[in-house]
């Protein structure tokens, strides 16, 4: 891996090598402005599952070409294996039931593929904000270090970490489905 780059946006994409004729999975897409960079940026198929009916709505209205639905990652309406990767920018802190979603994540990624996580440390001003928000909104947010979430994903069978690097306040971590 190279280890000079001009943006987070690059170091992710690099982690996750989108390729065309790839199935990619994006959990907790939020408007889905990530999963159509990734489908930009691959040709991949590219879909893209978060819990709000609102923001996948939005999503569908302005790419159409990502293929939105309404889930969480506790409970993924695909089938086993289906997925070559599966990624989560500035979601997980989110999910209900980590163990759970994790769970739903290595079922549906094929044995070999790629699980990309970008999340914000704790401690960062980031954080600290997004904690804050969360409050203000009355969202939980069950947010994780780099060594806490490593442990936490890195413990299981069916799944070992691969790389991770810190990104100033952020981390992003690559696993394989083993």
């Amino acid at each position: 891996m190279s280890t000079t780059h001009s943006s987070n946006w690059e170091l992710f994409l690099e982690y996750l090598a989108p390729a065309g004729g790839e199935k990619i999975l994006d959990l907790g897409a939020g408007y889905g402005s990530n999963a159509d960079k990734v489908l930009k940026a691959s040709g991949a198929e590219v879909y893209a599952v978060d819990p709000d009916d609102k923001r996948v709505a939005s999503m569908k209205a302005h790419f159409p070409s990502v293929k939105g639905s309404v889930a969480g990652a506790e409970s993924l309406p695909f089938p086993d294996s289906y997925f070559d990767k599966v990624y989560c920018t500035m979601a997980l802190h989110h999910f209900n039931d980590l163990d759970q979603g994790r769970a739903e994540i290595i079922r549906v990624l094929k044995q070999g593929g790629s699980f990309v996580v970008l999340e914000v440390e704790p401690s960062s001003m980031t954080g600290r904000l997004f904690r804050l928000f969360g409050k203000l909104m009355g969202e939980k947010t069950n947010m994780m270090s780099q060594a806490q979430l490593l442990a936490r994903l890195g413990s299981v069978n069916g799944i070992k970490v691969t790389n991770s690097v810190k990104l100033g306040g952020k981390y992003l971590i690559r696993l394989a489905r083993t």
